[in-house]
């Protein structure tokens, strides 16, 4: 027996040879003996007791074993509740103050344990609760940095993407509450604007629902924010709905691909390439997105839209200027070249297999999980396609770049992609 062993049951005996009332006044004198290993002990030694017959004691300790975990229990979890609430706090006073992105996702990072969803439900706790107890004016101060904290954390490229989302849409809707669409229109529409992003890249609940409330949103905006007072705002409103129409499930396809096309043509009206150059590219990125999967029209000559559309985007996003964005056109290309219909079909694939290569130089898994993810699954249906080459070596290639993107795709994370591979996988096969 142990040192340590014999002072537990040391203590054990004292406790038993005392009255009931005593047992906090023993247990408080003796704080370094109470822990897990005692609460072990006193469970071991009432079972000895009631086994040997003596039920009353037993009782007395088995009970006081189930009384102090509880307890321990409750106390690791104010512990923990206590370093969730301290992270946040510091997390939001960064943002207020300013500090740049990346040294603020690398605070992010080395707490990345805390990034989950009882960060979500204490957030939202305090955010509702504070909001509303506090001077208009500090309303307001607190409403601008939760926007800044849900559109850092919803660009985050790491942790949990779906947890992620779900905190800056509860951003987001605090946010809210402080401003009123009659007395500040652009500060309420932004935020408005904002949330519709959230909830268009929603994981968590009905995909479809989810899209819905999106574009409702979008368009509770837009009849706040007119082209002519603000034509800046009011472009990239059409744009993010444009966007929502491209996901969305409800409705006739054709008729969705079409109203997005309408919303990116609009925000193009607004933002030309000499005012707004980024802003600009983006539209043209998201038509060169969209047109590969147009109904309506000659399939061919969409597609070479497609591209043209995402090489003018390229005059902009470039891989010195923006290496992210860069990526982002170098996998739709990819993605246009490998549907693409005009020209020979095993160099349109081999052009496809460069740019995902080109993107995978800047998305990596280790900075990018879910962009390095998605171009697996793309290479993995190039290479599914690919003529040059052996066919079994290639189709070897494709079923081992879709088992890479079920790294990140997961079951319980991403259902829907992880059925489309498993599907995609069983047809190579």
């Amino acid at each position: 027996m142990s040192k340590l062993e014999h002072s537990y049951l040391k203590l054990i005996d004292v406790i038993l040879n005392n009255p009931r009332e005593q047992e906090i006044n023993i247990l408080n004198a003796n704080q370094k003996l109470v822990n897990q290993e005692f609460i072990s002990c006193l469970m071991s030694v009432g079972d000895r007791l009631r086994q040997s017959g003596n039920i009353a004691s037993a009782e007395r300790l088995i009970n006081l074993a189930g009384n102090l975990l509880q307890l321990q229990k409750t106390n690791n979890s104010q512990t923990r509740r206590k370093e969730y609430f301290e992270f946040l706090m510091n997390l939001l006073q960064q943002v207020s103050d300013k500090i740049p992105p990346q040294q603020i996702y690398a605070f992010i990072r080395e707490n990345h344990g805390k990034v989950d969803r009882n960060l979500t439900e204490i957030l939202k706790y305090w955010a509702n609760e504070t909001i509303v107890s506090v001077e208009v004016q500090q309303q307001r101060a607190i409403a601008k940095d939760l926007v800044n904290l849900g559109n850092l954390i919803s660009s985050y490229p790491a942790g949990d993407k779906s947890n992620n989302v779900e905190i800056a849409i509860v951003c987001y809707e605090a946010a809210l509450k402080p401003y009123k669409p009659i007395n500040f229109p652009k500060d309420w529409a932004m935020i408005q604007s904002n949330l519709g992003n959230a909830y268009r890249d929603r994981v968590v609940g009905n995909r479809q629902e989810n899209i819905e409330q999106a574009i409702a949103t979008y368009n509770l905006a837009l009849e706040v924010i007119t082209q002519e007072k603000y034509p800046f705002l009011w472009g990239n409103t059409q744009r993010n709905l444009g966007i929502a129409y491209t996901y969305r499930i409800e409705g006739d396809r054709a008729r969705n691909i079409e109203q997005a096309i309408t919303c990116y043509n609009r925000a193009l009206s607004v933002h030309s390439l000499s005012e707004y150059p980024h802003d600009w590219a983006a539209s043209h990125n998201n038509l060169g997105d969209i047109y590969p999967n147009r109904l309506v029209g000659n399939k061919a000559e969409n597609i070479e839209t497609a591209i043209d559309h995402l090489e003018r985007a390229l005059e902009i996003y470039t891989l010195a200027d923006n290496p992210h964005r860069w990526a982002m056109l170098q996998n739709n290309l990819g993605n246009a070249f490998q549907s693409r219909i005009n020209g020979d079909r095993s160099s349109n694939l081999e052009r496809s297999i460069s740019h995902y290569e080109n993107a995978l130089s800047i998305h990596t898994l280790e900075k990018f999980p879910y962009n390095w993810a998605m171009l697996q699954n793309n290479l993995g249906g190039a290479y599914r396609h690919r003529l040059k080459g052996e066919k079994e070596t290639n189709k070897r290639q494709a079923i081992a770049f879709l088992k890479k993107a079920l790294l990140i795709y997961t079951k319980d994370k991403f259902p829907r992609q992880w059925s489309e591979i498993q599907h995609n996988i069983k047809n190579i096969v």
